[in-house]
Order: C-alpha cells, then sequence, then structure tokens
C-alpha cells in the first residue's frame, strides 16, 4: 500500500486527482458497495443529495478479474473496451511523475497472490472530471 499511496495518493476528499483507499469489504460485503463509499469519500463534499445522480451517470463496472486470471493490471488496464474509461488509463501508468514506479505500485498491489476481487469502474460528472477506480 506505501508504494501505492506514494505514487498516487493518500485518501482524500477532494474529488480531484488520485488517492488510495485501502479498506477491505469485510467477509459476505458486496465488494461494489464497499467501492461505491470510497467513490463518496473520494468526491468529499461534492456529493450531496443534489449532485449524487450526476457523479452516478458515468459511474459503471468496466472490468472484472476472473478468478483464474494470470493476465496482470497493466494488461487489464489495457484490454478495457469502454472509451470513456480508456481515456483515463494513461493518467495512472504515463502521465504522472515516474511511470515505472505506478506500474510497478499497481502490480505490487493488485497482481498478489492475495487479490481474489478485482473489479474497473468509471467514475466523474461525465464532463469537468472523468477516470476510473481500481478496487481490488
Amino acid at each position: 500500500m506505501d508504494a501505492l499511496e506514494n505514487v498516487y495518493g493518500k485518501a482524500s476528499g477532494s474529488g480531484f486527482g488520485s488517492a488510495v483507499f485501502h479498506e477491505a469489504a469485510g467477509p459476505g460485503e458486496n465488494s461494489e458497495n464497499t467501492a461505491m463509499e470510497h467513490y463518496k469519500k473520494f468526491l468529499g463534499p461534492k456529493w450531496n443529495e443534489e449532485s449524487q445522480r450526476i457523479w452516478m451517470k458515468p459511474w459503471k463496472k468496466v472490468y472484472h478479474r476472473k478468478l483464474e486470471s494470470q493476465t496482470g493490471i497493466v494488461t487489464e488496464l489495457a484490454s478495457i473496451a469502454d472509451t470513456d474509461a480508456k481515456r483515463s488509463i494513461g493518467l495512472l501508468t504515463e502521465f504522472i511523475p515516474d511511470p515505472a514506479a505506478g506500474i510497478e505500485a499497481m502490480a505490487s498491489a493488485f497482481d498478489h497472490r492475495d487479490v481474489k476481487d478485482l473489479s474497473i469502474f468509471s467514475i466523474g460528472d461525465s464532463e469537468a472530471m472523468s477516470g476510473i477506480m481500481v478496487t481490488a
């Protein structure tokens, strides 16, 4: 987790940039619900009763890793077909100060043998902000 936080930042409620949240879903909890809670925390005060419709418009699962998959997070990101989500991948892999460190940190966290459930969601407001959320 430290490597991810060093590259992408600690948990934040700013709603822009990148941030690492690492509270795990509990036994029997729905991982998509946990991802949604992280999304709300990331947006901080930008998430409210009036704005949630806007923030939920692009929310969708664009990738889910099969249990037996051995492809790795970098290949999985590259395989995303969703046009809007695809535009944001470079923000995690290329357009950061140290792309090699970012890729290594993601591989270390998301390709670990203990990761059993990995999904990628499209997020944003369909206008000023767009991005992806990787959850495991």
